[in-house]
């Protein structure tokens, strides 16, 4: 007596029917195999010493950017807000400026520069502009400046704008500057408090360079 093997009914299907459903049948295995390693991966990876490792570099990075950020507002650049209208039009009242403290540290100040300085009279900081360095001479008459003797040339000025001495009835006024000295002048000849009235200022006194 024989006996036939009775068929499959995937056998009536194509070979790439066949081969899709038997891929299909292998699919959740092998996701699962691929999610044990994963994890497997993971788990090696992961641990509490390298998370807080990693978290203490973080927070390294971020108290070195809070240091550098204090070192260069306190130390290399500073805001600054101009009161007044001693440096109109250049500089408008109630604005805000950067102060390079760093600028005279390699280099001395130079004539045009813009500078904030110590108030002389004790009542805060002014911002003024440098009109002569140490051992030149400055004479203002009839409504110009001449420096060591050659008349200045001032393209910042607004047009038509004169410079007289601080005593209206003086005409004329001189300075001779010392070796640590420095006169400084605002840009609003007629509404400015500067070297004309309170004389030259010393070199300890300018605290950096206004950026505009």
């Amino acid at each position: 007596m024989t006996m036939r093997r009775r068929k499959s009914i995937f056998s009536r299907l194509s070979v790439r029917a066949q081969w899709a459903l038997r891929s299909l049948a292998r699919w959740p295995k092998r996701s699962w195999r691929k999610l044990a390693r994963w994890w497997s991966i993971y788990q090696l990876r992961f641990s509490w010493a390298k998370f807080f490792a990693e978290f203490g570099s973080v927070v390294c990075l971020l108290g070195l950017a809070a240091l550098s950020f204090l070192f260069v507002s306190h130390f290399v650049f500073e805001s600054v807000q101009v009161l007044g209208p001693s440096m109109s039009p250049t500089l408008a009242n109630t604005n805000f400026y950067w102060l390079d403290k760093f600028a005279y540290e390699m280099s001395d100040p130079r004539p045009g520069d813009i500078v904030a300085l110590r108030d002389p009279s004790g009542r805060g900081f002014d911002v003024k502009r440098i009109i002569a360095v140490p051992t030149q001479s400055i004479y203002i008459s009839h409504g110009r400046v001449y420096v060591n003797g050659k008349l200045l040339k001032e393209s910042y000025l607004p047009a038509r704008e004169r410079t007289f001495a601080y005593d209206l009835e003086s005409q004329d006024e001189y300075f001779c500057l010392g070796t640590n000295q420095f006169f400084v002048m605002g840009d609003n000849r007629g509404n400015s408090c500067d070297s004309r009235s309170f004389g030259p200022i010393t070199r300890d006194s300018i605290l950096g360079r206004v950026i505009q």
